[in-house]
């Protein structure tokens, strides 16, 4: 970092006041010299300086951060009106072993967010310790009969001490190796698909995400992969299905006997599962019993598929054809009653033959 000498008592002010404010880090660019308080951002945290200079940087500007203790120091020896701090390079040691617990409680909520858990800490804090420009850790996830390897990559950022997880690699292994099938999913501020949604892509289902457009504005929308069709990288390019496609899943399910649709928890944990991407186990009646079936989202087709509990396919006309019978059924038993009524009726009227006749042209 490099401040103006002619400004060094300005900014040793300015500094001093935002470190008794609760501010400890600041960002600034790494090419230009620190002339005033408007050449420096702080923060009260290592996490939310390195996330705005990671966004602000580019191929052109690089943006740094620093301790505000550190930029304090290097105006003391500026101003010369006060002393060198003995044992300075003991504070750098302990600055760097408090970014990296910092960043290692950072990166490890991006781990559980993303559905990898807390096993992988200790090898994520050891390599946080070894200070390298970038590190993979690898995982395996067993799903049924199938399993996920996924590939982690972290990377340390070119503006700052903070590493990112920015990316990973996931390949499905389903027992047939002419099967198996890879992807990479990238994340931002870690945030994305997460591993079990992964997983549930990667089978060919489809999972329902918050996305943000070129404009910087958030919509919601179906995503699914198209293995027919892959990037220059190798990977399946995405099928969106936006709220403009009108796939309503809850319209959906309710032309299906599904017994977890009259419970309000049930049902919207049942809503919450698919759009997830899960293949979820719901109850239908069938011939007059309860059975227990698996169904999936299909926006693209604006359907749900229906499966065994052996996950083998059912027809949904099959099911549909027992929930549609019985709900005609109840109709018709309505109907005879009905019709009772209005002969009754004409005969309690039979001695009154013009209002039978108007009947008679209304019916």
């Amino acid at each position: 970092m490099k401040f103006k000498r002619e400004n060094a008592k300005a900014l040793y002010s300015y500094f001093e006041q935002q470190q008794q404010e609760g501010n400890k880090w600041f960002a600034y660019d790494f090419d230009e010299v620190i002339e005033g308080q408007w050449d420096a951002k702080c923060f009260k945290d290592m996490m939310s300086a390195g996330e705005w200079a990671h966004e602000f940087s580019s191929g052109f500007d690089i943006v740094e951060t620093g301790l505000i203790s550190d930029a304090l120091s290097h105006l003391r020896k500026m101003g010369g009106h006060i002393k060198t701090i003995e044992g300075e390079s003991t504070d750098n040691k302990l600055n760097i072993k408090l970014m990296n617990a910092q960043n290692f409680e950072f990166l490890g909520s991006n781990l559980k967010y993303l559905g990898f858990g807390e096993k992988l800490n200790g090898n994520l804090e050891k390599n946080l310790k070894e200070q390298k420009a970038e590190f993979q850790m690898k995982v395996e996830i067993p799903h049924f009969n199938n399993k996920m390897d996924y590939t982690l990559h972290f990377k340390k950022s070119d503006s700052s001490e903070m590493y990112f997880f920015n990316r990973y690699d996931a390949k499905l292994h389903n027992g047939k190796p002419e099967d198996d099938k890879s992807q990479s999913f990238y994340l931002n501020k870690g945030s994305g698909v997460t591993a079990k949604e992964a997983f549930n892509l990667m089978e060919g289902r489809s999972v329902l995400k918050d996305l943000v457009n070129k404009d910087g504005q958030k919509y919601s929308a179906w995503v699914k992969l198209d293995f027919e069709n892959k990037d220059e990288k190798g990977n399946a390019k995405l099928k969106q299905f936006s709220e403009q496609y009108g796939y309503n899943l809850e319209k959906t399910l309710s032309g299906f006997p599904i017994k977890e649709l009259h419970d309000t928890e049930q049902k919207k944990n049942l809503l919450n599962s698919l759009e997830k991407g899960n293949a979820q186990q719901v109850t239908m009646s069938k011939d007059g019993k309860e059975a227990k079936y698996f169904i999936e989202a299909v926006p693209q087709f604006k359907n749900i598929n229906v499966y065994d509990q052996k996950m083998h396919p059912v027809r949904r006309q099959n099911v549909q054809e027992n929930y549609t019978a019985k709900t005609e059924s109840v109709s018709e038993a309505q109907k005879p009653a009905k019709k009772q009524d209005q002969k009754a009726d004409s005969e309690n009227e039979s001695s009154k033959p013009k209002q039978t006749r108007k009947r008679k042209l209304t019916v």
